[in-house]
């Protein structure tokens, strides 16, 4: 299924993935693997540009996992490495923790290690991934998709994202967060706001029709999803068209109500936004935080973001009209 102008919605996906760590972990509200994974991007380079290709409203990079070349989605909605299982069901596997998409399915999540990513001059080594199987992301947008490039490979570094000129810039910085290359420069139209790292999910401020929400910014996400238990002055802004399926990104679906959004403010404002309704309280369990709003291919489609996980600081510059 597809996604068609003007609100023709044949079919629609979002990639937004969260991890629930096991049980104890959760009683104990300490979630080791998060914290504990976090690594170490290796490589002759300060400054290294990845070219994108942009699939429906995805991400798509090309990377190299142990010799194995192909496509990988940008997707800050996965806290870490995801990999295929099509491709990758030879690796030798663990059960540890469950994962939940965006239509709130749990599933039992296996993990593997991997001995080497590469993306152009950079690389890792001996790094921790899941496996799960992305078929469905595959069917619908018609391209192979070897896995998930997610939010920890580049908690080391600044990440420019530049959906105009397709590329993402990956910047490496000091103890103090700064780039050691290439100042950041963007002039009077650059626009500062701070995010919480919630279990590797992006989270900051913004705003629908007056009423302050919770943000998770997901490069995975095609359109804005909005919880459906926000305050009934968030829904005087919104229209509703009809009903249809959101498929995640483990591949079942669930129904939501489909429509458009008058404004979202997130520093800057973003007008007239194709939008969906769901249940989030799954996956905002996942994050270990509520979350009220994910959005994602509208922002990067207003202007340049660039995340520094060391400041936590997200600065957005929008594009000349």
């Amino acid at each position: 299924m597809r996604f068609l102008l003007p609100f023709i919605l044949l079919s629609f996906s979002l990639n937004i993935w969260a991890a629930n760590p096991p049980r104890a972990e959760i009683q104990s509200g300490f979630n080791r693997r998060l914290i504990m994974q976090r690594p170490v991007p290796k490589g002759d380079f300060d400054r290294v540009v990845i070219p994108v290709k942009r699939v429906g409203n995805l991400l798509v990079v090309e990377a190299t996992v142990d010799g194995i070349r192909g496509n990988f989605i940008f997707d800050t909605g996965a806290p870490y490495l995801v990999l295929n299982a099509t491709y990758f069901r030879d690796y030798k596997e663990e059960s540890s923790h469950v994962a939940t998409d965006v239509t709130g399915n749990l599933s039992p999540q296996r993990t593997t290690e991997v001995e080497r990513l590469k993306m152009m001059d950079m690389y890792y080594e001996n790094l921790e991934a899941d496996v799960s199987d992305l078929s469905a992301i595959e069917n619908r947008r018609g391209i192979q998709v070897l896995g998930l490039l997610g939010v920890n490979l580049f908690m080391r570094m600044e990440v420019e994202i530049n959906l105009r000129d397709e590329q993402i810039i990956l910047y490496r910085t000091d103890r103090e967060g700064h780039r050691l290359s290439l100042p950041r420069n963007f002039g009077n139209n650059g626009i500062l706001k701070t995010f919480e790292l919630r279990n590797n999910a992006i989270i900051s401020n913004g705003s629908i029709g007056g009423v302050d929400l919770d943000i998770c910014f997901d490069t995975g996400a095609e359109a804005l999803l909005l919880d459906n238990n926000l305050p009934a002055e968030v829904f005087e802004n919104l229209r509703i068209i009809r009903r249809t399926q959101l498929t995640g990104a483990g591949g079942r679906s669930t129904e939501v109500l489909f429509g458009a959004l008058r404004a979202l403010n997130f520093g800057l404002k973003l007008q007239n936004c194709q939008m969906m309704i769901a249940d989030l309280e799954e996956i905002g369990k996942a994050y270990g935080y509520p979350v009220d709003v994910f959005l994602g291919y509208d922002l990067l489609n207003k202007g340049v973001v660039t995340i520094n996980f060391k400041n936590k600081e997200l600065f957005i510059h929008a594009f000349d009209s």
